[in-house]
């Protein structure tokens, strides 16, 4: 297959003239100068008419299990662990028709999402690749329990990670804080909820094993005690200081900051009250979080949170949309969806690029999203490992 006569973003870079493509199976085999005769009319060509080619969007922080509804904790909590496994499926089957061609999904109950993701990659299901921690590590009591696995002290820490990479895990996810949403009383932002000895033995683990390990973190020594830990990537990070920032930087220290989802929840008249009001405590120290990354060279990867409350699946172009409202430029949003999201995946070169041996995740558009982001709904093509899909 090729596609011919597009304009081209690769995931780093907005180049100038026109491409073709060419896609050997599930890879791109070649990407050069546009041929400007001879290619179009054959059967196994896409003209591109001067569109837009992007690789596949990449959203790093999803719950594919949460509906997205008012209030999809309760829902979950009331559901049976057969009714989460169908809304897993239903969820992830709106990702392809956006653009979405890969999601990291971060705590689903009974490891849902590891197991939808199993079915996608064996060719039942269509839909995006899925990178999933399946249930997240939690001390007793901790953030998110109704999709939590908890560990108590070192050596549950140890096992609790062995199960998840034996499920399948391709991340731990862990909770290293309190959360905005999730329970009712009993948690702040500012509670740390894991102990060093815990982060540690989680870390060590996981790194045997070859597994990355991110951190749901809002409060400022929770994300301290994952920083020295080692932690691989922070989730939402709101009290993150200059000084941690640049440690981040140092260390290679990605942030998903999950941007759109706490000024959404912080407007939404819709959903539980307590939720509003924590995310309205936060949402400036988050803008300030943003740019102290964004100064420091901190990679930043976007997420949605899709699912979580008054938030549908897919949630990724509001998530774009909000970094750029947040200091980052057009470029450097899309690059956290794309090139930026492919590395903290630990896919760098294979997955969120336009190059020979990338997979062929690929978006066709009919304007230039780097003069406005908005083109980003307006998608003339989806490409999932080589194959086109419906939009």
């Amino acid at each position: 297959m090729q596609i011919c006569n597009v304009h081209l973003f690769d995931g780093e870079q907005r180049h100038s003239g026109l491409f073709d493509i060419h896609i050997e199976g599930d890879r791109i085999k070649s990407v050069i100068p546009h041929a400007s005769v001879g290619t179009t009319d054959a059967p196994d060509v896409i003209d591109g008419a001067g569109g837009w080619l992007l690789p596949g969007l990449i959203d790093l922080h999803v719950h594919l299990s949460w509906n997205g509804g008012a209030d999809p904790a309760t829902d979950i909590s009331n559901a049976s662990e057969e009714e989460n496994l169908l809304e897993t499926v239903s969820n992830a089957l709106n990702y392809l028709p956006h653009g979405i061609t890969s999601v990291r999904d971060l705590g689903t109950p009974h490891d849902a999402a590891l197991h939808v993701g199993k079915a996608i990659a064996r060719g039942k299901l269509p839909g995006p690749r899925i990178f999933s921690s399946g249930m997240s590590l939690i001390m007793t009591g901790g953030h998110d329990p109704f999709h939590g696995l908890p560990v108590d002290g070192p050596w549950e820490a140890l096992k609790g990670v062995r199960r998840q990479v034996a499920q399948g895990a391709q991340v731990i996810k862990i909770s290293a804080t309190g959360g905005v949403y999730g329970r009712t009383e009993g948690e702040g932002v500012d509670d740390t909820e894991l102990r060093k000895e815990e982060l540690e033995m989680i870390m060590d683990e996981a790194h045997r094993r070859h597994v990355p390990v991110t951190a749901h973190a809002i409060g400022e020594m929770g994300i301290r005690a994952c920083l020295a830990a080692g932690i691989d990537c922070i989730e939402h990070g709101h009290f993150i200081q200059p000084d941690m920032a640049q440690q981040m930087a140092t260390q290679g220290i990605a942030l998903v900051p999950t941007f759109y989802i706490y000024q959404h929840l912080a407007a939404s008249p819709t959903i539980p009250a307590y939720a509003r009001q924590k995310a309205v405590a936060v949402t400036e120290q988050h803008r300030r979080a943003l740019g102290y990354a964004r100064q420091a060279g901190v990679l930043i990867g976007a997420g949605s949170d899709a699912g979580s409350p008054d938030t549908p699946h897919p949630a990724l172009l509001e998530e774009i949309l909000a970094l750029e409202d947040g200091g980052l430029s057009r470029i450097e949003a899309l690059c956290a969806a794309t090139g930026n999201a492919g590395r903290i995946l630990g896919c760098g070169g294979r997955l969120g690029t336009v190059r020979p041996g990338a997979f062929a995740d690929l978006i066709l558009l009919n304007a230039d999203p780097c003069q406005n982001l908005h083109a980003l709904r307006d998608i003339r093509l989806v490409i999932a490992a080589g194959r086109p899909h419906q939009c």
